[in-house]
């Protein structure tokens, strides 16, 4: 069983920090052949651990803005990391680097709440704000969400000032994009491979996945609500997620 010691020591000195260092270097390399400065930001579930220690990460998503670094990036294209790759995934707007340790990738996106970047200590990246790593969460990969995405969201809203996560959301999922929420969580009530996946995270205060199922429903409804709209019986207007982060 995961305790809250496991998640603090695992954020202090896990892995993770040495594919941070990796990513550094391969930032670092494609930014002096360009002669320009990337300004990656790191997201994803390793950001909200270090802000919530909420369950254990392993892996970096770092966001860009321009999809061109992509090209600095590739293992097809840049052989100088080649010892610490053991495979990729590439499209025009993601790059998922395969490592002993964990994965790292880089994901082509913009800002959707436009707030300023945090800081951390001895991490070489700028963070993501906390609403940011779920509204991208919601927004972009909502009709393919992910029991720790579902976990995560639950650990933010907790995390944050009452009722601050559902003034922010309504604004940015609309009928579709709810519409399509509501279809991911209702496929996770009957789905073996979500139950293993749920099992798997690593986390020290976890409720029942269907607990959480029902309470991330009632979260869409309320949602549709603000903005006076309810979630319909079909989902449409999905947006491809690229690569999975």
């Amino acid at each position: 069983m995961t305790t809250h010691d496991d998640v603090s020591r695992f954020k202090t000195s896990g892995p993770w920090r040495e594919l941070a260092r990796a990513a550094a270097d391969m930032v670092a390399d494609a930014e002096q052949r360009a002669g320009a400065e990337m300004h990656p930001r790191l997201g994803g579930g390793t950001r909200l651990m270090l802000a919530l220690e909420h369950r254990i990460s392993d892996d970096i998503d770092l966001f860009i803005r321009d999809p061109q670094w992509i090209g600095y990036l590739t293992p097809r294209l840049n052989d100088r990391f080649e010892s610490v790759i053991a495979g990729y995934e590439e499209s025009a707007t993601a790059l998922k680097l395969r490592c002993s340790t964990g994965e790292i990738d880089f994901i082509v996106s913009m800002s959707l709440l436009g707030l300023p970047d945090e800081h951390a200590p001895a991490v070489p990246f700028a963070l993501e704000p906390v609403d940011e790593v779920l509204a991208k969460k919601l927004f972009y990969r909502g009709w393919v969400l992910t029991p720790r995405d579902l976990f995560d969201w639950q650990a933010v809203d907790a995390y944050s000032p009452a009722g601050h996560v559902a003034k922010i959301m309504p604004g940015l999922l609309r009928r579709e994009r709810l519409d399509a929420l509501r279809d991911a969580l209702q496929a996770m009530t009957t789905s073996r491979a979500a139950e293993a996946a749920w099992d798997a995270i690593r986390a020290p205060d976890k409720p029942a996945l269907d607990v959480s199922i029902q309470w991330a429903l009632e979260q869409t409804e309320h949602y549709a609500r603000t903005h006076g709209h309810r979630a319909g019986p079909t989902a449409t207007g999905r947006q491809d997620p690229g690569i999975e982060h």
